[in-house]
């Protein structure tokens, strides 16, 4: 009977588990999603979820269905303003069932002329926040192929027009608006087809104040090299390169600007750009800037990636295409990727959030997106107002409009950036644990907690936190805290070590001396030691050094080559004990590709210098050239070492200490070999620097040589195994 109940109780058990986590996963059709350090997709819960319903133009009540939707807005009440492109007009739908408010296909002017549309393409309502409190909220209208824009009030009342300003610096040609935002002062900025300039900045009264953000014009080697052959006539005949115009537009609520740039996605050439601009997070070719009133790009880049749609890093063919961009709560902001029918919503420093979006047919996903923006509206039972995402999606049906709701993960994120953006650090580490217990591959939830906790003054727990997310900047911060207390605490006993140390090194130097002095005046071969330790003189006077090192046979292959594996052996300490600062990705070598790094150059310069002095009446032999190249390679492995050590005690902002002893430690290795080989050939100084010149170039020669060979010989081999392939098959 015991095992009876045991048995019903174990399935009850799993049945209400099964269905828990059924209920618990509602089903999307669509993933969402961020990006390891790596470029690889790392699942997360879903962000927004898509309403039951979409509304088309029946829905909405419309006699004249939607034609050419060009853009989407809304106004701080949540209605939404349609550019119905082809029918030139503008529909405005209430925010809950999206009905028709009104329309606006015609007004009349200041002149009593009646004026209609022609193909509008911009929308933009002032929000709430303007400077001038007095002034009403504005609907702006881009009457693109009027060249002109119109200003209505919300009530659909004609309030004057924005002609091309009267300026030779912007032609007519140049002011085409497609897209428009007004910032909080008033000033307005404009987005113009054909203008390659940047964008169009304007005075709340409409006169010309300039450009901002001017895109560079990029040229491949090969086209640069071409066009310093070519006559003007070419030139001017040629095509012109110019630099991609933005397509879009967005203020956020501190006034900066978001533009966005459309790249031709179709030119190899442009996708690798956008592609390498996504990884080094250079700023130059991202599809998406922020501009301060002065056109700086200000952008924070502080994510893995530049915060510019799809990574991708698997497949350098496909870069996101963005085409429009929104912005939301807490800073973030919104960018749609029309190729992949995605959006992608990053923080206001560039960290990727969320990514969801699918090409489809279901409810959820989209067939091909127009235009999207946040929707702000009340919402009752959460007691607070919600970021909905407004999509226009071209169906078979035609133009509809989608909602997608935010999730309680969404709701939890925001909550976090909201403490974090009040300085509210403490009541963020809950939202942030919380963001963690539903996904634990949020990077930046770690990071979230770890500055919480260095704002607490945990140091060493913020340390972990952060590590966890790759974090070197407030990894940095923090360890510089704990480095601060240790030194504190030890800081006589260290002071005491390191003199003690210096000590100790120069009384060796000093000893080094002795015994190298001693050594000179004796007869006969010399030990493996005494070779050893002559490495201390020769660094310090290279002529007569190398002098001793070829003629009173001071050094040796033996000694040489304990040089060359003690600088491999020193590389590869670098690679596997730097700190967590300097090599927060904990990438590591092995110990043959070191000798690989190491070694190939060395023998490399060895091989090409013997056979070209050889050609120009150089003294030294194959023997006296290893030697001399070997122990030319002895302050390296010191500063390798220091420097490696360094990493682990340094914070980010005295990086440039590291890289100056390395530097330091490859300059005296080039003046030693420098002198070497003057000494070793018998050289006069001019006629040493066109030699190694030479020596440089024929190392290049014999690397491609080399490959040349090893691709022959890999050919062969492969059209023989071939030929007893088929042999063996006919047989």
């Amino acid at each position: 009977m015991k095992s009876k109940i045991t048995k019903v109780l174990l399935l009850a058990l799993t049945l209400v588990m099964l269905f828990g986590t059924v209920t618990s996963m509602a089903y999307e059709p669509y993933e969402t999603y961020t990006y390891s350090i790596d470029g690889l997709p790392l699942a997360s819960p879903h962000a927004y979820t898509p309403g039951v319903e979409t509304y088309g133009s029946s829905d909405m009540g419309l006699t004249v269905a939607l034609n050419g939707v060009s853009d989407v807005v809304t106004d701080a009440e949540g209605n939404l303003y349609l550019a119905d492109t082809g029918n030139n007009r503008i529909v405005v739908l209430n925010k809950r069932d999206f009905k028709v408010i009104r329309i606006i296909d015609s007004y009349v002017d200041e002149h009593g002329r009646t004026q209609t549309f022609s193909s509008p393409n911009g929308l933009y309502v002032t929000p709430d926040n303007m400077v001038d409190t007095k002034s009403e909220n504005l609907i702006f209208v881009c009457d693109t192929d009027n060249r002109r824009i119109v200003v209505f009030d919300l009530e659909g009342n004609y309030q004057r027009t924005i002609e091309k300003p009267d300026t030779p610096i912007l032609t007519t040609a140049e002011y085409t608006p497609t897209a428009m935002a007004v910032d909080k002062y008033g000033r307005i900025f404009v987005v113009s087809r054909d203008c390659y300039q940047g964008v169009i900045v304007l005075s709340n009264a409409g006169a010309f104040t300039g450009f901002i953000g001017s895109q560079n014009v990029t040229y491949d080697f090969f086209e640069q090299l071409w066009k310093n052959f070519q006559s003007a006539d070419q030139k001017a005949q040629g095509s012109q390169n110019l630099p991609a115009p933005f397509n879009n537009i967005a203020v956020d609520e501190d006034g900066f600007v978001y533009a966005t740039v459309s790249f031709d996605i179709t030119r190899s050439e442009e996708r690798k750009k956008q592609l390498a601009a996504l990884k080094s997070k250079d700023p130059s070719y991202s599809p998406v800037k922020k501009l301060n009133s002065m056109g700086d790009e200000i952008m924070s880049r502080n994510g893995f990636f530049d915060p510019g749609g799809e990574v991708n890093i698997l497949d350098a063919s496909e870069v996101s295409n963005i085409t429009d961009i929104a912005m939301g709560d807490e800073g973030s902001w919104t960018i749609l990727d029309k190729y992949r029918l995605r959006t992608y919503t990053y923080d206001q420093n560039g960290n990727l959030l969320f990514a969801f979006g699918s090409r489809g047919n279901q409810v959820g996903n989209s067939v091909d997106v127009v235009a999207m923006t946040y929707q702000v509206v009340y919402d009752e039972e959460r007691d607070d107002d919600v970021y909905n995402i407004v999509m226009i999606d071209l169906t078979e049906l035609g133009y509809q409009v989608s909602v997608y709701h935010p999730t309680e993960y969404c709701d939890t994120i925001m909550a976090a950036l909201h403490n974090e953006n009040v300085y509210n650090y403490s009541e963020s580490i809950d939202y942030w644990q919380d963001v963690l217990t539903a996904n634990n591959n949020f990077d930046l939830a770690y990071i979230g907690i770890g500055k919480a906790l260095y704002n607490q003054g945990k140091y060493d727990e913020a340390m972990d936190m952060l590590a966890s997310a790759y974090e070197t900047k407030y990894y940095s911060d923090a360890f510089e805290e704990v480095r601060k207390s240790i030194l504190s605490k030890f800081m006589l006993p260290l002071i005491v070590v390191a003199c003690v140390a210096i000590y100790f090194f120069f009384k060796f130097l000093g000893w080094a001396k002795k015994r190298n002095k001693a050594t000179s005046l004796k007869v006969g071969r010399k030990t493996y030691g005494e070779e050893m330790l002559y490495v201390f003189h020769l660094v310090f006077h290279p002529f007569d050094g190398f002098w001793d090192l070829k003629h009173e046979q001071r050094g040796s292959v033996r000694a040489g080559t304990t040089i060359l594996g003690v600088t491999v052996l020193a590389f590869f300490y670098q690679a596997i004990g730097r700190g967590y600062i300097f090599n927060p990705r904990d990438t590591y070598s092995t110990v043959f590709m070191q000798v690989i790094a190491v070694v190939v150059p060395v023998l490399l310069w060895i091989v090409a210098n013997w056979c070209l002095t050889t050609l120009f009446d150089g003294e030294g032999s194959f023997k006296d050239i290893y030697i001399a190249t070997t122990y030319s390679l002895a302050p390296l492995p010191l500063f390798v070492i220091v420097s490696t050590i360094l990493t682990n005690v340094l914070t980010s902002g005295e990086g440039s200490m590291v890289n100056l002893l390395v530097t330091i430690g490859y300059i005296w290795v080039g003046i030693l070999l420098f002198f070497g080989m003057v000494v070793t050939h018998d050289y006069s100084t001019g006629k040493n620097v066109i030699t190694t010149l030479g020596t440089i170039v024929a190392m290049v020669v014999i690397m491609f040589i080399v490959i040349l060979f090893s691709s022959l010989v890999i050919k062969m081999v492969t059209f023989v195994i071939a030929i007893f392939t088929e042999i063996f098959n006919r047989m």
